[in-house]
């Protein structure tokens, strides 16, 4: 029989089922526990996996992308301008990149836009709204190219069949991919269909992928499968791993770049 400690956990997993984020104070409420005893089981859900810290809350750990983008934006800024600023030095002048609407490849463009000798040799491909404004809809890069589709006004981006049939006419020197999750056999995952659809796509149609990941991605699993660490010719990540799993990541000829 469950006790009351599980019961209650398993009621806020019940009410963040309901809701894309909610606060501590709310689930304490809504419990009728005091602020810190809900610290204490959000942190243990946390380390669980089940749920995730988001800007202003927390939310269910595999609804995480139906928190909308300008959310997700805030979160974990310091290590996506790390991640960010390491991954911009693989661009070269002259290259074609694309970028998939994520909130690293924000920051990624945001680097760019401060070099604009660099970027204005830039041929950019994206379905990110965002983007193509920092960009000036391409005013501030060579050329811009805009992959249609759904809109999406909470990601301001485009998704779905379209957007990755548009997407097989284009060929790129390099993609800027991110992901939901990856597990600890080093299988990159995804939670929703578009999401895995584009960068699947993504990866046929450049000349190399730089995989983008924080190291909150790390040990977990979604549903659906997007390729495995070996498909990808670099990792940019924040997560220091040992000598050993660096070795086994070098010899899948994937080039290991830590972001400091």
């Amino acid at each position: 029989m469950a006790n009351k400690l599980q019961i209650r956990r398993k009621k806020i997993l019940d009410l963040l089922s309901q809701v894309p984020i909610s606060s501590t104070q709310q689930l304490a409420e809504s419990t009728d526990v005091s602020t810190e005893t809900m610290r204490k089981d959000l942190d243990a859900l946390a380390e669980e996996g089940r749920i995730i810290k988001v800007h202003g809350g927390v939310a269910l750990a595999n609804i995480a992308s139906e928190i909308p983008f300008d959310l997700r934006a805030k979160e974990n800024v310091d290590l996506k301008i790390k991640i960010a600023t390491a991954a911009a030095r693989l661009v070269e002048k002259g290259d074609a990149i694309l970028m998939e609407n994520c909130t690293t490849n924000l920051e990624l463009a945001k680097v760019l836009a401060q070099d604009p000798e660099l970027l204005q040799t830039l041929v950019v491909v994206t379905n990110s709204f965002a983007i193509a404004s920092l960009f000036n809809s391409g005013g501030l890069c060579q050329r811009l190219f805009f992959l249609g589709g759904w809109v999406s006004p909470q990601e301001h981006a485009t998704h779905g069949y379209q957007t990755t049939k548009m997407m097989q006419e284009v060929h790129v020197n390099k993609a800027f991919i991110s992901g939901a999750a990856i597990s600890d056999q080093l299988m990159i995952t995804g939670y929703y269909d578009d999401d895995v659809a584009f960068q699947k796509t993504a990866m046929q149609c450049a000349d190399e992928i730089i995989l983008m990941l924080d190291s909150s991605k790390f040990g977990k699993n979604a549903l659906l499968t997007v390729a495995h660490l070996s498909d990808m010719d670099y990792l940019v990540t924040n997560k220091s791993f040992p000598k050993e799993q660096i070795k086994e990541i070098t010899g899948m000829n994937v080039s290991y770049i830590l972001a400091q």
